[in-house]
């Protein structure tokens, strides 16, 4: 494969263990099939784990160690 992925490394590491929603609004509406305690638990958890991709990947634009 070429292109951006051999420009840009990507400072999140992926999981195999778990399946990948194909967009946010899945991931929600999976969280919101849950009942409350357990969606609110998933809710803080879903949004710390967005929090952190954002905070690595902004990082590592902001200093370039995103560039091989």
């Amino acid at each position: 494969m070429s292109g951006i992925y051999d420009l840009v490394q990507n400072p999140i590491p992926r999981s195999g263990f778990f399946a990948t929603p194909d967009s946010i609004d899945d991931l929600m509406a999976y969280i919101n099939s849950m009942s409350g305690p357990e969606r609110a638990v998933a809710m803080t958890v879903a949004m710390m784990a967005l929090n952190l991709s954002y905070e690595l990947v902004e990082s590592k634009i902001l200093s370039r160690e995103i560039f091989a």
